[in-house]
């Protein structure tokens, strides 16, 4: 099956109708005009969504690799050893490089979207404003890190 978001124009190019191309089968009537809205507007939607997706995807790529640097440089020139603030500031690189890490799994996977519909569910997500919505998922995020950083350190030793 074709990428949705490529329908309308599989359906111009060849002459056919959406419900065509999805049946398999050729029939006789043309697509007709309010087919064609449905089908574009299916496809704006997908795009949409592939932009979002995308997005976020890049922001997390970009936030992780700028704590790897971090903590790349503080490890290589040894100051989180010298300095508290320092040390911390590492161990919150690293785990921020282990939750993107995780985030652009969930990102590519769709899992991020089902665990998100089912807490909105539980816990009235949706009704946070948003910059409480970012802190919660954040909080969430770094928990789970933690517990994987633990789980590597108390089990394999890393």
């Amino acid at each position: 099956m074709p990428d949705i978001s490529i329908l309308v124009d599989i359906a111009d190019y060849y002459d056919i109708s959406i419900p065509e191309i999805i049946s398999g089968e050729r029939k006789s009537e043309m697509m007709n005009e309010e087919e064609r809205k449905i089908a574009k507007t299916m496809s704006d939607y997908a795009t949409t969504e592939k932009e979002k997706i995308f997005k976020e995807m890049k922001l997390q790529s970009v936030m992780g690799v700028c704590a790897l640097v971090l903590y790349w440089i503080l490890h290589e020139t040894g100051a989180y050893m010298y300095n508290d603030v320092l040390g911390k500031l590492a161990g919150y690189c690293e785990t921020l490089v282990s939750v993107s890490v995780i985030m652009m799994a969930a990102f590519t996977t769709g899992s991020l979207s089902k665990v998100r519909s089912k807490s909105r569910k539980v816990f009235v997500f949706e009704n946070f404003l948003k910059p409480m919505q970012l802190v919660v998922t954040a909080v969430v995020a770094f928990g789970g890190a933690a517990v994987i950083k633990l789980v590597l350190v108390y089990f394999f030793g890393l």
